[in-house]
């Protein structure tokens, strides 16, 4: 039913928080059709701390470290394929969609939700 390892969702919602926002405050800095908010930051911030505490309360064990950069990249491709489709003159969103896609495979592979999955009879 649950593995006893199984990785928190937590930690893996907060990377995917944190690659969003950072992208979001970057592309805001550095992209001049982008509007500045602090919101980003202020979210960032939080995600970040929030992060930490987990990390320092709760084991990393398996492939948690590697799920949560896994989906802290999610999240940065992500958000980048989205600005480049609401700003169209920032350039093509090709390469930000395929990765976010391969990312995404090999998630959830790690997390066991598609290949290599068996059940239990």
């Amino acid at each position: 039913m649950h593995e006893p390892n199984a990785i928190p969702k937590k930690p893996l919602v907060l990377a995917l928080l944190i690659g969003i926002c950072g992208d979001a405050f970057l592309s805001a800095l550095t992209e001049s059709v982008v509007p500045f908010s602090f919101y980003p930051l202020i979210a960032l911030l939080l995600a970040a701390s929030q992060l930490y505490q987990h990390y320092r309360h709760e084991p990393m064990v398996g492939n948690t470290p590697s799920c949560i950069l896994l989906c802290f990249f999610i999240g940065v491709f992500g958000h980048s394929a989205l600005v480049k489709v609401q700003y169209p003159e920032l350039g093509s969103n090709f390469f930000s969609l395929i990765a976010m896609l391969l990312l995404l495979a090999a998630l959830s592979i790690k997390l066991g939700i598609s290949l290599g999955k068996t059940q239990k009879e």
